[in-house]
């Protein structure tokens, strides 16, 4: 009796492979698409797979966009200071920025609602492309998103393609923050450092990128 037992389950242990399969060949487009739908998908804890591997993208983007030689106007250019920001873009017809171009200000809003944070950030991203356009003398119209400006940007040769693409992954990972996507505090504290990249470009191109031979104000 006891080694008919045995011989079941021997059976049985030899089976189940091939059970298994047979399934997965049965089923296998459903099993595929499923797994895409996984993969784009919040699991248990508020974990996203693709805004992982997007912030994964995001960050090697960044360290190409600071690796990208300065343009021959940025150097020996003192940056723009931050208390200073708004004013300047007010004075050059820009429209001003939410935080003052002060990353810091996200990256204290996330400690209470990250997806707030990144709802911010997607705004402040819009305004700046929005600027950009406007300085670089490219048609903006009141239809156009921040990536159609950015697109813009980068076809009249304004911003290089790392700088375009970079851009653009950051709208697509602040976006998370207002379709509602699970984003844990640490996945919003690296889109908004991310960010800065950007930002920090942003306020040089501030302070070198027209020509009203701006100069930063004397301390007394």
């Amino acid at each position: 009796m006891e080694i008919a037992k045995l011989l079941l389950e021997y059976i049985k242990v030899l089976a189940w492979p091939s059970v298994i399969l047979t399934i997965v060949l049965m089923f296998r487009k459903q099993i595929e698409s499923l797994i895409k739908r996984l993969e784009k998908a919040d699991l248990p804890g508020g974990v996203s797979i693709s805004l992982r591997a997007e912030i994964l993208e995001a960050k090697k983007l960044s360290e190409q966009v600071i690796a990208e030689p300065l343009s021959p106007q940025a150097k020996g250019v003192q940056n723009l200071p931050l208390t200073e920001a708004n004013l300047r873009m007010i004075k050059l017809g820009l429209q001003p920025s939410p935080s003052g171009l002060n990353v810091n200000y996200y990256r204290d809003l996330v400690e209470d609602d990250p997806n707030l944070a990144l709802a911010g950030l997607r705004l402040e991203v819009d305004v700046l492309a929005k600027n950009l356009a406007t300085g670089f003398g490219i048609d903006v119209t009141p239809k156009d998103s921040g990536g159609r400006l950015i697109k813009k940007l980068h076809d009249a040769g304004s911003i290089t393609l790392q700088q375009a693409q970079l851009i653009q992954k950051i709208l697509k990972l602040a976006n998370a923050g207002i379709d509602g996507t699970s984003v844990s505090y640490r996945e919003a504290s690296q889109i908004i450092n991310i960010a800065g990249v950007l930002v920090n470009q942003y306020i040089a191109w501030l302070s070198w990128g027209f020509d009203d031979g701006w100069q930063p104000r004397q301390k007394r």
